[in-house]
Parts: structure tokens; C-alpha cells; sequence
């Protein structure tokens, strides 16, 4: 399914070539005192690779948002781990403890 969406877009990007590319008109493009003359095609591919960019960036923080959760939640899994190995050592000892107890009270009675 991965590979379907790649290859979409790819022929999407090259449908989006072939059209612009194939039919040229030109658009008057002012910034201040400066008139330009752009083709369309190159108008469109700087829209095209703007919006790509945008879209990159805002996926990348994202990434870098989901990334942060996983450490937070990674380190919070370990202390909760570390912890719970602890309480299972502290009650074994406290098991065998009160064994030993037992058994000393029993040959104390006997005596």
C-alpha cells in the first residue's frame, strides 16, 4: 500500500509536468517597480515544490513531537520497571526473613 501511494504521486508529479509543460502560456508576475514575465509551467512548479516543502515541514514537527512523547513515555516505562523489580526483591526478602523468624521461634519453644 505504501509503494501504491509512491507510485501515485509519482504519476501525479508527472501528469502535472506533461500539462504545464505541454501547454505554455505566459502570467505577468509585478513585485513593486519589477514586471516579469513567467511561464506558467515554472509558476506552478514553484507553487508545487512550495507546498511540498510546507507539507515536509509540518510532517517534521510532528515527527519531532511524536518523537518527544516516545522518550517521555520510554523513560516513565523504565522507572515504573525499575520500580516494580524492587517491591518483588524487597517482599522476597521480607519472605525469607519472616521464615527464619519462624523457625527460630520454633526451636525456641521447643527448648
Amino acid at each position: 500500500m505504501k509503494n501504491l501511494g509512491l507510485f501515485l504521486a509519482f504519476i501525479l508529479t508527472a501528469g502535472f509536468v506533461y500539462v504545464f509543460g505541454y501547454n505554455n502560456p505566459v502570467i505577468p508576475v509585478s513585485f513593486g517597480d519589477y514586471h516579469y514575465n513567467v511561464d506558467l509551467f515554472i509558476y506552478a512548479l514553484f507553487a508545487f515544490i512550495f507546498g511540498i516543502s510546507t507539507g515536509a515541514l509540518l510532517m517534521l514537527r510532528g515527527f519531532f513531537d511524536v518523537s518527544d512523547n516516545y522518550k517521555k513515555l520510554k523513560r516513565q516505562y523504565e522507572k515504573t520497571s525499575v520500580g516494580a523489580d524492587d517491591s518483588d526483591l524487597k517482599i522476597r526478602t521480607l519472605e525469607n526473613k519472616i521464615q527464619t523468624l519462624e523457625e527460630a521461634l520454633k526451636k525456641a519453644l521447643e527448648k
